[in-house]
């Protein structure tokens, strides 16, 4: 494959208000230029591509927002050194939206077959499950985290859409999709149906108040991300305004920018999406200067990645906690590094999981409820998917 067949190189230029060119992180940018060959990819590159699809959408305005978000990052602070970016520009124009998923699709897969960490600029969010799609073709049992105010599963009628993605990935089996988490959506504009659906499936759904209020708590759900899609409709529409369906209420600035940044020091994260930036809505651009930061908060983030997994590293401690239910022992794992913690927990899905065990990302407040002879809510949780 060559991704040349797929990718137009892109024309955006730094805005004029950011830091000298020399300091920028076009120092880290290796850019795909017209009448070159695609740059050559090498393990450990980040590339940088524009999906400007949204003709299954009403938020027709998101076909611009690539090259908007792209001159504000450029006018952002560079990187250290080791941090290599290429840009591929954005997707060409295709007949349908069909044809764009699957030129994304293939677009990710072989970024992901080289070894490379894909951040997609949008574009509307049904995007996400071409990624999705690419995904897993490299990895099984796949965790996936939205940051949204809405659930996008629209009328269940057969519909996809923007706002009716969801379902295709609740369909997915266990053994493709292991996890979807829901980050920061807000109950009046959310369906309790939905929500009850979610937890009879055992995934996650995290509401804006907790995930404001306990943001430790929310960090090993990035952790034990492979994705994660950011939908800027869920941030509050006075820090974020390019939206079409903007909210008095949602995530902060920072507090998204603190999310992000979680997503690039995860181990497992290998996509991120922005999604659903509609320029029409966005006079001044502070939703694309906002994006922009978005993406460099992951990309610094990703250059402090330890690579640390506690069946890979010494630098743990175990601890064994005697529950108070019968014949389940509690595992957990401390990172001598990062303070880190990760759980062990039976499974008999031995086709899913042949050790018998699935190790995941939790907090500390898990291992001191379990202390108590409580079995913490993210264990139960997983261990219903797995018993």
């Amino acid at each position: 494959m060559n991704p040349a067949d797929y990718l137009d190189p892109t024309d955006a230029l730094p805005f004029s208000g950011g830091v000298v060119k020399d300091s920028s992180t076009l120092v880290n940018i290796t850019p795909f230029k017209h009448g070159k060959a695609f740059p050559v990819l090498r393990q450990g590159d980040i590339v940088l591509i524009g999906a400007p699809e949204n003709r299954n959408s009403t938020n027709l305005g998101a076909s611009k927002s690539p090259d908007l978000i792209r001159s504000y990052f450029y006018s952002l602070s560079n990187f250290p050194a080791k941090i290599r970016i290429i840009d591929g520009g954005n997707l060409k124009p295709t007949k349908s939206p069909s044809d764009s998923y699957s030129a994304i699709k293939d677009l990710a897969d072989f970024f992901l077959s080289k070894k490379a960490t894909v951040i997609v600029l949008g574009g509307t969010q049904e995007i996400s499950l071409a990624i999705y799609q690419a995904i897993s073709i490299h990895r099984k049992s796949v965790g996936i985290s939205f940051i949204d105010s809405h659930l996008d599963m629209g009328a269940n009628d057969g519909d996809f859409s923007a706002t009716s993605y969801l379902q295709k990935f609740l369909d997915e089996p266990q053994k493709n999709l292991f996890n979807i988490s829901i980050v920061g959506y807000q109950g009046y504009l959310v369906d309790s149906k939905q929500i009850d659906l979610l937890a009879k499936l055992n995934h996650e759904a995290l509401r804006l108040g907790f995930v404001r209020g306990n943001f430790r708590e929310v960090e090993p759900t990035f952790r034990d991300s492979d994705f994660v899609s950011l939908d800027l409709g869920a941030i509050r529409h006075s820090d974020c305004p390019g939206n079409i369906y903007p909210s008095p209420n949602g995530l902060y600035a920072e507090e998204a920018c603190q999310l992000s940044r979680y997503s690039g020091l995860s181990n497992r994260t290998c996509c991120f999406g922005i999604f659903e930036y509609n320029p029409e809505s966005d006079a001044s651009f502070q939703s694309a200067h906002l994006s922009a930061q978005l993406v460099w908060h992951f990309i610094e983030a990703f250059s402090q990645r330890k690579g640390e997994l506690p069946n890979n590293n010494v630098d743990f401690k175990k601890f064994i906690v005697n529950s108070s239910t019968p014949g389940i022992e509690m595992v957990f794992y401390k990172s001598m590094l990062s303070d880190s913690w990760w759980m062990e927990i039976p499974t008999s899905n031995f086709d899913l999981f042949p050790n018998g065990k699935v190790i995941v990302a939790c907090s500390y407040n898990d291992y001191v409820t379990a202390s108590k002879q409580e079995l913490p809510e993210r264990w139960i949780r997983i261990y219903n998917k797995v018993v």
